[in-house]
């Protein structure tokens, strides 16, 4: 199970009785019935429903964990402060208080929850991946690089930020839907996601390619042989 740095990790702790209500009410995915010791992903977009940066929230007990992007975090934010108003939620940003890594290949993991011990938290988010969050004093090995989680990434057809998971791009089109909450009430940018769920037009798709299949403007990661792209439905 390779190991690599996670370096555009950003950690914010929200506290208050109306946290997972607030990001519900901001992003793709139901959070209300998020329960102690689950870990679920959700995706914050624009009105236009472009993406913003996808959050990976913990539910710690008394505060919620929520794992986002330094290069996304003051985007995230100038849309998340103001809306607050009078609700009981307060953030703070730790993310200089933390080590962040990524584990995959796995061959067991209890997909949607996470386990804490001795300053380690380990998020099984999807089938094989994991995150990992410690305090600065814990020291872990990094045996695996970047290079190679990226083909792992290909051949898993797993979208990642600022490859697939980008401001140019929603949901859908990067292979995200199970993140987009088919019955949830209003949220920024679900009046056009749910037109392009009811339509069955979501403009474009993910796929897998063999190098040279499609032109170089559609491929979001380059691998060796394959690649990931993002191209226009039929």
């Amino acid at each position: 199970m390779p190991r690599v740095a996670y370096n555009d990790a950003a950690l914010t702790i929200w506290t208050g009785g109306d946290s997972l209500k607030l990001i519900e009410g901001l992003s793709t995915n139901k959070m209300t019935d998020l329960a102690k010791g689950e870990v679920r992903q959700t995706i914050f977009t624009t009105t236009s429903a472009k993406i913003i940066d996808i959050a990976t929230v913990y539910h710690m007990g008394d505060f919620l964990a929520v794992q986002t992007h330094k290069s996304c975090l003051e985007q995230l934010l100038s849309q998340v402060l103001p809306k607050i108003l009078d609700q009981d939620v307060n953030i703070r940003d730790v993310t200089d208080m933390n080590s962040f890594l990524i584990e995959y290949q796995l061959e067991y993991e209890n997909v949607g929850h996470f386990t804490s011990n001795s300053g380690t938290t380990q998020a099984f988010i999807a089938h094989g991946l994991s995150f990992i969050v410690s305090t600065l004093d814990v020291v872990h090995q990094i045996d695996g690089s970047v290079e190679e989680f990226n083909e792992w990434r290909i051949q898993n057809l797993i979208p990642w930020i600022h490859h697939e998971i980008s401001s140019k791009n929603h949901p859908l089109a990067v292979g995200l839907s199970n993140f987009v909450h088919p019955d949830k009430g209003c949220y920024v940018g679900q009046e056009v996601l749910a037109r392009m769920i009811s339509r069955k037009r979501q403009g474009k798709r993910l796929t897998r390619v063999v190098n040279g299949e499609v032109d170089e403007k559609f491929i979001s990661t380059q691998g060796k042989t394959h690649s990931l792209a993002i191209v226009r439905q039929n």
